[in-house]
């Protein structure tokens, strides 16, 4: 911001401003007095009028400015907006106020356009070429530097950056343009072919499903799949075993998917529909915990891929399901190795259980004697913070120790011998009674 002094006018304020085709812009004349009167010229003060405005409530767009104005400007007493800019809205606004009839301020605001462009056809394929270019239309000194996705500064010359593009060029840049200190920036999306980010775990249990969530961004770029795709291959390393193993293979060449490892029963739906290239298995098992890849390779010998860690959550009671009451209970609830960090175990007891309102947050869980209250659905959840990341069931069932129905048998034999023998015994009496009057008379 520039306050130039003249002796034949008041200062005037000059502002410089960067803008794109399609931007919008809100021109400000700041402060205004009290018997304001408000005109918006374009290029010189004797030049276009576009709009106007006063204390009496006159507020007007000059219909006669063309409709390359009139479409896009909305005024108001002390500024002026321009909407989705086009070619012809660059150049020189300037805005005088009076305070009366006397010239109380002049603003000058100069709209320079920015350029910013990529060579190549989006989406962008891992080792093929990515130019990018920034340019402003204007003979101000000025300078012009780029920033990748990541933040970082691009190695740039003249405002233009080439480069073998890769993955992390993916997302969005950001030309800055610096003009004596001040900096105006304009954000890019570049798009560069690679797997989705999402979480690198994948949780699910022996009740669950499991689903491996690999999908390719841009979706677009399925398209180019047989043009510069030459392999495509999902591999899996067990937990328990070092060997990395095909689960997967696909040559667009021939057009066929083959399924290499048959015995982990994992399917595709809709094959590369939306970019997605994943795997499922209805029911997940012990067996399925490990680390699984899928790898695109290209043509050109680049190649990209995603690594998920699936981790299968496991309910295992000792000594089983079905016990007597009274018994000792271990219920181990674990994904076969440690957990993530932040990640945590939540027991979910039945209602009846005399557990059910306890905090029970350990991976392992003993119970010294059951009852037949803890009977039912036991449930494990993995939880991270307040989400429930998956969750394992089991049913146990608690049954009355032997002795204790054996004594209550006895108890009823004896309860209803006792009830007979009183019954009977009472019916004697009665008899007895019946006779003795008899002999009285």
């Amino acid at each position: 911001l520039y306050r130039l002094i003249f002796t034949q006018f008041p200062a005037f304020t000059f502002k410089v401003i960067y803008l794109r085709v399609g931007d919008d812009v809100k021109l400000d004349s700041s402060y205004l007095p009290i018997n304001y009167y408000v005109r918006w010229f374009f290029e010189k003060e004797d030049g276009l009028e576009l709009a106007d405005t006063s204390y009496l409530g006159r507020k007007q767009v000059n219909p006669d400015s063309g409709e390359i104005w009139t479409r896009r400007l909305t005024i108001s007493p002390n500024s002026l907006t321009i909407n989705d800019m086009q070619e012809e809205n660059f150049g020189t606004i300037i805005c005088i106020v009076k305070d009366g009839s006397t010239r109380y301020d002049t603003f000058k605001f100069h709209l320079i356009k920015v350029t910013v462009s990529i060579k190549e056809q989006l989406p962008v394929i891992p080792g093929h070429s990515l130019s990018l270019n920034c340019d402003a239309e204007t003979r101000r000194q000025h300078s012009i530097y780029w920033l990748k996705p990541t933040g970082r500064k691009a190695t740039s010359v003249r405002g233009s950056v080439t480069k073998t593009a890769e993955s992390q060029d993916n997302g969005e840049w950001e030309c800055v343009v610096k003009d004596n200190g001040k900096e105006s920036r304009f954000k890019f999306p570049v798009s560069v072919v690679d797997f989705s980010s999402a979480s690198k775990y994948v949780y699910t249990s022996t009740n669950l499903p499991l689903s491996l969530p690999f999908r390719i961004t841009p979706k677009e770029f399925v398209q180019k799949i047989p043009s510069e795709v030459e392999t495509v291959e999902w591999l899996v390393t067990p937990k328990t075993s070092s060997s990395q193993q095909t689960i997967f293979s696909f040559s667009p060449k021939n057009g066929q998917l083959k399924q290499e490892d048959p015995a982990r029963e994992l399917s595709y739906k809709n094959f590369t529909a939306d970019g997605s290239f994943s795997l499922y298995k209805n029911l997940a098992k012990v067996e399925d915990r490990g680390t699984y890849n899928c790898s695109i390779t290209f043509k050109n010998g680049y190649m990209v891929s995603r690594t998920l860690v699936v981790e299968v959550v496991e309910i295992t009671p000792s000594p089983g399901t079905e016990l007597i009451s009274g018994h000792h209970l271990n219920l181990s609830c674990s994904t076969g190795g440690p957990l993530e960090t932040g990640v945590m175990v939540k027991w979910v007891p039945p209602e009846t259980s005399s557990l059910a309102k306890a905090n029970l947050s350990s991976g392992h869980l003993i119970i010294p004697r059951v009852g037949t209250e803890d009977s039912g659905k036991w449930r494990c959840d993995l939880r991270r913070s307040t989400t429930t990341l998956t969750s394992a069931v089991i049913t146990l069932k608690i049954g009355e120790h032997r002795k204790r129905e054996e004594s209550r048998k006895y108890a009823l034999l004896f309860s209803l011998s006792v009830f007979l023998f009183c019954n009977s015994l009472q019916h004697k009496m009665r008899q007895l009674r019946h006779r003795l009057c008899k002999c009285k008379k």
